[in-house]
């Protein structure tokens, strides 16, 4: 008998071993080649809008954040746009530092400080204005993926768009809880101009969500029965799951789990039972705060801890609700950091308190806090992985155990941020809400006469004055005037006081001076942040896409079912006792609630939170965070299907997608991978079809010249 061991090298090895590596590289870059290339197309208002007495474009429909504005908020140089939309796009990469002239170049002041600070407010530079040129080297290239055309100023979606988030800005120190039953104006002690369900019946009344009156389409030559276009049509119905609006489903997303049970995901609140545990169900450390569960809302991060406990803004102080205000947040004043706080920590209880999460996250906080929880209670990762085995024999920890899972969250997070960037600076470059929001104070009637040459507002407009105009007809009065009284309140001197943001009202023309006073009625939307929304585009949305493609990666991992014919959803129980929690009132502690969720569910919440938080604090729309999400599925989803014939073994993973397909993918080292795709409807569907849904599609690119 030989003493020889048979294997005391790995096989393969050396130069067999460089040649299968080239072919797993090689078989990477042909799964990437045979991928679905999605051609993004843009809504064609940037070449259509603005078109003044002068003939000069204004861009008004467009990001033009951090260029110089007149005195009506309006591009001054129209020429400025022109240089920036270059740079960005140009392979020159010194277009930022030779061409671009912005608002600090043309020495605009500001006239508002930060109170107890020496230094002079700054301007503000773009974030990562050419990150969309980066080339990805593992899954979808960020010119390989792409989204639908953002939503038109003279349609009914965007009217309902901005309406709701003017209805968010209203409610934003409303306990969710309170929303949920339809509470929260001032009547009866609250603190919002308007209940949940005025603002639901204000938001009902329009023509998006009502399919009557005078609905207008972006596309109304490609419109069906029900007068949209199809990605219309698809937002709308993912928004409402087959509902009438409600205070209970209002602002809740576009997935069925964001639909179930309490407002915020469990992995926002709940936390892990601690390492000490219990023996003999005798807590190892009675008295001491080494000992928790997960009604205490820490999460175990080895053995440190995360407080789910949040530092808010301080409640009822909100932003940029006076002109000149927003008039330097849109020259590109920074001011950054210029926060007023609540004393206290507490669990996400409002609105604010979302928005103040979204502030400050890291870019993959709450998908690593996820996946601890997900780790920490013992949740299995898919039951098509060859780890753990069958027999025990094999355990998972570097593949397909906890740190494969912590490192794929943060894999997809870089991808999908660099693929938004080439969405909303390359192609889209849609104007924020508080642009937009400036532009319908126009609407007011004693307010256009304000606009330099006296032209009205169908002269500046040009072509697009229908989808400006609709402020005074088709925003609800109710609604329309609770964002005039909530704005008046903001612009009080007690409100006032407590803001770090001072601004001298002497400094320039106020477009919103009459008889009553300084800024004594407008449609500004009141800001959750001093500065404003972030120095990008809105569409797409970087939050959206990245709690898109981490949540995919985070269903893809664990096993999202307690079957092997994917039928029952495995229900969340981080607590042990198959409960939820909510907070209380104050959210200073959990309370237990009999609600029985998923974590599919509880996920897809999860993303719906994080992205429209940013919507609550007033810088995104939701079709922003619509299309991203499914933008961010699609690059984890690419990222999965390269590495799976890497692992060497068969590999299979299920799970829903954001739309409720099924989705399974299958590999092994040998072939490309499968991916299977069953809609909703329990009906197989073309995975290439599946990929472009989101996208641009034969009916637009027909209808803006593609």
């Amino acid at each position: 008998m030989s003493n020889r061991l048979p294997f005391t090298e790995p096989s393969p090895s050396g130069s067999v071993r460089a040649r299968e590596a080239k072919r797993q590289r090689d078989l990477a870059t042909e799964i990437s080649r045979l991928r679905p290339q999605a051609l993004t197309r843009a809504n064609g208002e940037e070449l259509e809008h603005g078109r003044g007495k002068d003939a000069a474009r204004t861009y008004p429909a467009n990001f033009t954040k951090g260029l110089e504005h007149d005195e009506n908020g309006f591009l001054a140089v129209p020429e400025h746009y022109s240089k920036f939309v270059e740079a960005i796009n140009s392979p020159d990469v010194t277009g930022f530092e030779k061409h671009v002239i912005t608002a600090e170049d043309e020495e605009v002041d500001f006239v508002c400080h930060v109170e107890g600070s020496d230094v002079a407010v700054c301007w503000r530079g773009w974030e990562s204005p050419r990150a969309g040129h980066v080339y990805e080297l593992q899954g979808p290239d960020a010119g390989a993926v792409g989204m639908a055309p953002a939503p038109r100023v003279h349609s009914s979606e965007f009217v309902a768009e901005i309406a709701e988030v003017y209805g968010m800005a209203i409610l934003r120190d409303v306990p969710f809880t309170e929303i949920t039953s339809g509470g929260g104006a001032k009547i009866g002690g609250g603190n919002a101009e308007l209940t949940a369900a005025e603002v639901v019946d204000a938001l009902g009344s329009l023509p998006f969500y009502s399919l009557s009156g005078d609905l207008v389409s972006s596309t109304p030559a490609r419109t069906g029965a029900d007068g949209l276009n199809g990605f219309e049509r698809n937002r709308r119905e993912a928004r409402l799951q087959g509902q009438a609006l409600s205070p209970q489903n209002v602002f809740r997303g576009s997935t069925a789990g964001a639909f179930a049970g309490p407002y915020i995901s469990q992995f926002m609140l709940a936390g892990n039972d601690s390492l000490g545990g219990t023996v003999n169900g005798i807590p190892s450390f009675p008295g001491t705060d080494a000992q928790f569960d997960a009604e205490d809302g820490f999460v175990q991060y080895g053995n440190q801890i995360i407080d789910q406990r949040v530092i808010v803004h301080e409640e009822g102080v909100d932003h940029m609700t006076s002109w000149n205000h927003w008039l330097d947040v849109q020259n590109g004043a920074d001011l950054r950091g210029a926060n007023s706080w609540e004393t206290k920590r507490r669990f996400i209880t409002t609105p604010r308190d979302l928005a103040t999460y979204v502030h400050f996250d890291a870019l993959y906080q709450a998908y690593l806090n996820a996946a601890l929880l997900l780790l920490g209670s013992g949740t299995p990762a898919s039951r098509g992985f060859p780890e753990p085995s069958p027999s025990g024999n094999r355990t998972a920890f570097a593949t397909f155990g906890g740190p494969h899972i912590l490192s794929l969250v943060t894999e997809v997070a870089t991808r999908c941020l660099k693929a938004v960037r080439r969405q909303k600076f390359n192609y889209h470059r849609r104007a924020r809400p508080e642009a937009t929001a400036a532009r319908l104070s126009f609407a007011l009637g004693e307010r256009t006469n304000k606009l330099e040459n006296d032209c009205d507002l169908e002269d500046l407009f040009g072509a697009c004055a229908d989808g400006w105009v609709w402020a005074e007809g088709q925003l609800p009065d109710a609604l329309r005037d609770a964002v005039i009284d909530h704005n008046k309140e903001q612009n009080k001197a007690a409100v006032e006081a407590k803001r770090a943001v001072k601004c001298n009202q002497e400094g320039r023309p106020d477009c919103f001076k009459n008889k009553a006073g300084w800024n004594a009625s407008n449609l500004l939307l009141a800001m959750a942040f001093p500065e404003g929304s972030p120095m990008h585009p809105a569409y797409g949305a970087g939050h959206a896409t990245v709690a898109g493609g981490c949540v995919t990666m985070l269903k893809a991992f664990f096993d999202m079912y307690t079957d092997c014919r994917a039928e029952e959803e495995r229900t969340l129980d981080l607590a042990g006792v198959g409960k939820a929690f909510v907070p209380t009132a104050d959210g200073s502690k959990l309370t237990r609630v009999d609600e029985t969720l998923t974590i599919q569910g509880e996920l897809d919440k999860l993303a719906a939170n994080i992205s429209i938080g940013r919507n609550m604090a007033g810088v995104h729309y939701h079709s922003d965070y619509y299309d991203s999400l499914r933008l961010g599925e699609r690059i984890a989803i690419g990222i999965l299907m390269e590495q799976i014939p890497s692992y060497g073994e068969e590999v299979e993973s299920t799970f829903k997608s954001f739309d409720g397909d099924l989705i399974t993918i299958t590999g092994t080292s040998a072939s490309c991978p499968a991916l299977a795709i069953c809609d909703r409807d329990g009906l197989a569907a073309s995975p290439r079809d599946w990929w472009l849904r989101h996208v641009v599609g034969e009916e637009i690119i027909e209808d803006f010249g593609g």
